[in-house]
């Protein structure tokens, strides 16, 4: 099943009781539906929201949105250029949050943690260094992190 959602407001188009509405006005817990689709003056109806959306034949005329793809489908159709510089930002990334490139001290590659990485030294100046040996501003690298801490996971980590 896909689940989705929308904010109920005016203009919104909903199906209720066999007729089609848009929502007119939202006051409280009532709202004013004015018909749709229909020659001469339009229908108003006055319902209280609870029933509105508690009755069975409504239905909200708004198309879900599209799915989005998997984040493993999206990773699989990187190119070879795209996961290379998608894996080094990561591992930028790791070694201003942990000191390592690969995340962790048990996986430590030659020479880590370097001195600007190293355990106990402050984020800012983590930041600095990162954003002076890579030639950017220390925002780009703020922005990085910000995303991987968004998406929750490096694996879905977008630049």
């Amino acid at each position: 099943m896909n689940e989705w959602t929308t904010s109920l407001r005016t203009g919104l188009p909903i199906a209720y009781d066999g007729e089609q509405f848009t929502v007119a006005e939202i006051e409280g817990r009532r709202i004013l539906l004015r018909q749709t689709g229909v020659v001469g003056a339009p229908k108003l109806r006055q319902v209280d929201i609870s029933a509105l959306l508690a009755h069975p034949s409504t239905e909200i005329l708004v198309a879900a949105p599209a799915e989005e793809a998997a984040p493993a489908a999206v990773l699989g159709g990187l190119t070879d250029d795209e996961d290379d510089e998608l894996t080094q930002k990561v591992r930028h990334v790791q070694e201003v949050l942990t000191g390592y490139r690969l995340g962790d001290a048990v996986l430590a590659l030659d020479g880590e943690p370097r001195e600007d990485y190293a355990p106990g030294t402050p984020m800012l100046h983590r930041y600095a260094a990162k954003a002076a040996e890579l030639k950017v501003g220390e925002s780009t690298i703020r922005r990085w992190i910000s995303s991987c801490f968004r998406s929750q996971v490096l694996g879905r980590f977008a630049p």
